[in-house]
């Protein structure tokens, strides 16, 4: 009945993570950069949260507003 040959499943890629990977590595790339040409300048760089890229504040802000909606859910309703 079968002829002994195996179906190849064809193999998907996640185009969409590699894309944000890509992202994510360049920005990564390209913050060190910046910081290590400030390093070499002497330029103060701030300390605390003043001195986190872009993508590291935007992380910093989703998790402060998922915490604050836990305490709503669960404390207030």
């Amino acid at each position: 009945m079968s002829s002994g040959k195996k179906k190849h499943k064809k193999k998907v890629r996640n185009k969409s993570k590699d894309w944000f990977m890509d992202y994510y590595k360049t920005g990564r790339e390209y913050d060190e950069e910046n910081r290590r040409r400030r390093e070499e300048e002497g330029t103060a760089s701030p300390k605390g949260l003043k001195n986190l890229n872009a993508f590291e504040v935007g992380c910093v802000i989703a998790i402060v507003l998922g915490l604050i909606g836990c305490f709503i859910r669960y404390v207030v309703l």
